[in-house]
């Protein structure tokens, strides 16, 4: 199978981080789309926007419905907790993750940011991310209950466990299909993640089979050049981003999947680009990933949906 690129960008409002912010959002990163999609289509790059309620239910989301109707593109849903009605009480910790709530309100959540979206540019969503990364077995029944194709929320080799998360550390890399009522009726395309080490047996075991309060990343990181890279440019070198699709690609893997937050495009928008400097050089790494994989490698770019067909028909 030929090695399509997926580009999925958790499409929210201005530094997420802040918990100031997610009470009184900001949607300054939403109206500066149109410089990013631009350099997709420099590329002729097709990412996946995958949107936060507040962004769909703001002024501001008339650029993304603009782009979407001009651009090869797909929109599809980005469940953030916090500002996706109802409000219910969590059961569970702060309320960050969806996984936190009631079963009622989790249903609830994702039929209304499902029916916003729809309304809004006439599409039904097929793809999903949870924001956060939240995820579990209620999240896919959902997903299933709700006409979703694919998820992309697992993140390989990563825990969120510390704050009520969910840990991936040990699921599957590769993409597969999730059996729903004994079907096979959903795509999970993991995050491009992987971890690079001068020593990889033994750094991935005690990795993988420490808790996370043993701290075993910093010791493997003295030891052994332990490092996780992703597929996003916020916070990761070109040569570390070229070094892993490099290794996906020897890997014959299905899909390289490029990830980033919108508001990272704008001074301010995030902890990783405070100012303009830490833009400029945000745009840069992508420029370069994107130039090395559709100009050097010669990859074709799919939306998250053509991915699923593509998938679908291949199996």
């Amino acid at each position: 199978m030929e090695t399509k690129v997926v580009i999925t960008i958790d499409t929210e409002p201005d530094n997420q981080w802040d918990p100031a912010l997610r009470k009184s959002p900001q949607f300054n990163n939403i109206s500066e789309l149109n410089k990013l999609q631009k350099l997709f289509d420099k590329f002729h790059a097709s990412p996946t926007y995958l949107a936060a309620f507040s962004v769909v239910n703001d002024d501001t989301v008339s650029v993304l419905k603009d782009i979407a109707k001009s651009a090869h593109c797909e929109v599809g849903t980005h469940l953030h907790s916090w500002d996706t009605p109802p409000f219910s009480p969590p059961i569970n910790g702060n309320g960050t993750y969806l996984h936190q709530f009631d079963s009622f309100t989790q249903r609830q959540k994702m039929i209304n940011i499902d029916g916003l979206i729809t309304d809004v540019f006439g599409i039904k969503p097929r793809s999903y991310r949870g924001g956060r990364y939240s995820f579990d077995d209620n999240t896919v029944s959902l997903l299933a209950e709700c006409g979703y194709y694919v998820d992309t929320s697992v993140t390989p080799y990563i825990s969120w466990e510390d704050d009520g998360g969910t840990n991936f550390k040990k699921f599957s890399s590769k993409d597969y299909f999730l059996t729903v009522k004994e079907k096979m009726n959903i795509l999970e395309v993991p995050v491009s993640i992987r971890i690079k080490t001068k020593l990889p047996r033994l750094s991935k075991f005690a990795y993988l089979n420490t808790p996370n309060w043993a701290h075993a990343q910093g010791i493997l990181r003295r030891i052994a050049d332990f490092n996780i890279v992703w597929l996003d440019p916020s916070f990761n070198s070109f040569d570390d981003m070229r070094w892993l699709c490099d290794k996906l690609l020897a890997e014959k893997s299905g899909y390289i999947n490029i990830m980033f937050h919108s508001s990272v495009i704008i001074p301010g928008g995030s902890p990783y680009t405070n100012n303009e400097q830490e833009t400029k050089l945000f745009f840069q790494r992508l420029e370069r990933l994107l130039d090395y994989l559709f100009s050097g490698c010669k990859l074709e770019s799919f939306t998250l949906n053509e991915f699923y067909r593509f998938r679908k028909d291949f199996n």
